[in-house]
């Protein structure tokens, strides 16, 4: 059996729990970066654990060196979405909260759930995911030098703003060119596109975030956890006949790819035929445009996990033949 261990990760540290059989608990509490974690394993060899199932939560990117490391040291580790983590304390009754009782839930949540092994990146897919990031704030920097020109009244500094947003544009054309033949130059990555692009409301830069984001997703435990990492799956509270809130998604997740995946809905609306046979029904329940909306979010990723999954294009017309 596999030692359990709950790590907490911060930027500046994390706090670790190792749950050592018939002896209780060990904490301990290290900087979060190379020597820190070179001390963490260490502590680990001389506590007996050469081969750990290490969980820690999807907290900024403040875990994926530390996950990456201790990977590559032999470990098993676990990333584990918070929201999962909070559950799982509300459910053991925990109240009170700090880094090194949060390492402990953690580490109780590995030894009784068992959460899946997590997957490095290639550095491919790392290269992606840096590029598509880029590019993204690029964007984000243009939108606001475009806001600012359109009040500018000062034609020197508008000028200057138009200059900025033409090597933004050039920018982000090269960037989006670098993706594409980076993308082209691995085989893996490239057929991965291409089943992707098979599903009808997906672009090719919805598909380029999926790669970049997700570059894991076909090894999901099932289609709902990759919609739960997205932040799409429905949040209910409701007590008892008198407490009954509307339904809401988490949004705990990756905000970035929910956002990429507005319009590929209202694309796949009006021309996916499994799509539109989807938001008949949902209609047909007198559900909310935007309910509807976020459903059809929430199949399109259920579509792009099952095309990773069985290695096959989409095909538009599965259960719609007459």
């Amino acid at each position: 059996m596999l030692a359990k261990v709950g790590i907490d990760v911060s930027k500046q540290k994390f706090d670790v729990t190792v749950l050592v059989p018939d002896k209780g608990k060990r904490r301990k509490t290290l900087a979060n970066t190379e020597t820190g974690i070179k001390q963490l394993h260490e502590w680990l060899t001389k506590l007996g654990i050469t081969q750990g199932h290490i969980c820690m939560e999807a907290t900024s990117v403040y875990w994926e060196n530390l996950a990456e490391t201790l990977t590559g040291l032999g470990h098993q580790v676990s990333v584990v979405n918070p929201a999962r983590i909070k559950g799982f304390a509300m459910s053991e009754l925990r109240r009170n909260k700090t880094d090194a009782l949060d390492a402990d839930v953690i580490a109780e949540f590995c030894a009784q759930r068992n959460p899946a092994v997590w997957q490095p990146p290639s550095a491919e897919q790392k290269q992606l995911r840096a590029l598509v990031r880029y590019r993204q704030d690029l964007l984000q920097t243009r939108t606001s030098y475009l806001n600012r020109l359109e009040t500018c009244r000062d034609m020197g500094v508008g000028q200057h703003l138009e200059t900025l947003i033409e090597v933004l544009n050039q920018q982000i054309s090269q960037v989006e060119e670098e993706i594409k033949q980076l993308i082209n130059q691995h085989p893996a990555l490239k057929k991965k596109k291409e089943l992707l692009l098979s599903i009808k409301g997906f672009g090719e830069v919805t598909v380029h975030q999926f790669l970049a984001e997700m570059y894991d997703l076909e090894h999901y435990e099932d289609a709902s956890a990759a919609a739960a990492d997205v932040g799409l799956t429905p949040s209910h509270y409701q007590s008892g006949s008198s407490v009954k809130k509307r339904s809401t998604v988490s949004r705990i997740g990756k905000k970035n790819l929910r956002t990429a995946l507005y319009f590929p809905a209202i694309t796949a609306i009006l021309h996916n035929p499994l799509i539109s046979k989807f938001v008949q029904r949902l209609q047909a329940k007198n559900k909310h445009k935007a309910v509807i909306r976020t459903a059809v979010m929430r199949k399109l990723v259920h579509l792009a996990y099952g095309v990773l999954k069985h290695g096959k294009p989409f095909d538009p017309n599965y259960g719609c033949r007459t």
